[in-house]
């Protein structure tokens, strides 16, 4: 009792406690997306390195490890790709940022949704391909999450029995899956008679709808939109620095032997490098989440009006 009532009177012991969380499940992402889209398991064999070594405890931690050894294996100096306290400290500061943001359950609900984002946009990038246990799964997922926390989309009903709240929930989980993947999908098809060729995938379609299913259809045209703006504001310059130092780096190795650096390489058209679209997707869908909910909803509010003449 004694523990608790420090931790109340001390609400940074909290805090520190959720990045730590965040730092571990960032470190089982890592792991997650080296391993599942090789077929691999993710629980077997432990974490090893490149030479084929177990790794111990002590130099598996978040985060620190990575600076501890500095960036090199402590067994055979092999490099470590700084991806992997990257994507530890994105994960450990978004689960912070939304236990300090967020009520428990839509704090709990956004965790298990950026960790499903944090996997798909890596994913996306190392394989061009988005999984469907992530993407299908994750939109089933959403569907079962909103009739859990209805908060997720803002509809608890005053004076309502929660089973009232939970179905309108789920009612505007399934209408921002639909809306979700029909946008994608019919800019898919657009774009294929435009320019003649796939500019996005099936997972990418599906992904939105995954997206819907979580943040409504508001949280969906966001992440397509807006995600495509953040794509192209931090992707140019990218391009522009790959186009200039080409050929003159070497890849990183990770977890396993596997390469880390990004599958978005030239492929098959006109000379042109394939980009994933899925960690754009990401970004928008969580930017929407944790930031943007309430000035998106409240400006197609205002459209809606408008149109309707209200």
């Amino acid at each position: 009792m004694e523990i608790f009532k420090t931790a109340a009177e001390n609400p940074w012991i909290i805090d520190i406690f959720i990045f730590c969380v965040g730092a571990c499940a960032g470190s089982f992402l890592n792991v997650c997306i080296c391993r599942i889209p090789a077929g691999e398991s993710i629980v077997s064999p432990p974490s090893h390195c490149v030479c084929g070594k177990a790794i111990p405890p002590w130099l598996n931690i978040p985060i620190l490890s990575w600076f501890m050894l500095r960036g090199r294996a402590k067994c055979c100096g092999a490099k470590i790709s700084f991806r992997h306290p990257m994507v530890e400290s994105l994960t450990a500061l978004i689960f912070l940022l939304l236990w300090i943001n967020f009520d428990l359950p839509v704090a709990l609900a956004g965790m298990f949704f950026s960790s499903l984002m944090i996997f798909c946009a890596f994913v996306d990038i190392d394989t061009m391909e988005l999984p469907d246990m992530a993407t299908v799964g994750g939109m089933f997922a959403g569907v079962l999450v909103s009739a859990a926390v209805p908060a997720l989309h803002g509809a608890e009903i005053d004076g309502a029995p929660f089973m009232a709240s939970s179905a309108a929930s789920v009612v505007s989980s399934i209408t921002g899956a639909v809306v979700g993947a029909g946008i994608l999908y019919l800019l898919r098809l657009f774009s294929g008679i435009v320019f003649k060729r796939e500019a996005m995938g099936e997972g990418d379609v599906i992904l939105s709808a995954c997206i819907g299913s979580f943040c409504g259809w508001q949280g969906a045209v966001f992440a397509i939109f807006g995600g495509s703006v953040i794509g192209c504001v931090l992707l140019l310059p990218a391009l522009l620095l790959a186009r200039v130092f080409a050929g003159k780096g070497k890849r990183d190795v990770g977890i396993d032997n596997k390469p880390v650096d990004g599958a978005a390489e030239s492929e098959g058209g006109e000379g042109g490098a394939a980009v994933p679209f899925g960690p754009w997707l990401a970004a928008g869908a969580l930017l929407y989440f944790m930031y943007l909910h309430s000035l998106v909803d409240a400006y197609f509010g205002g459209v809606a009006r408008v149109l309707l003449g209200v």
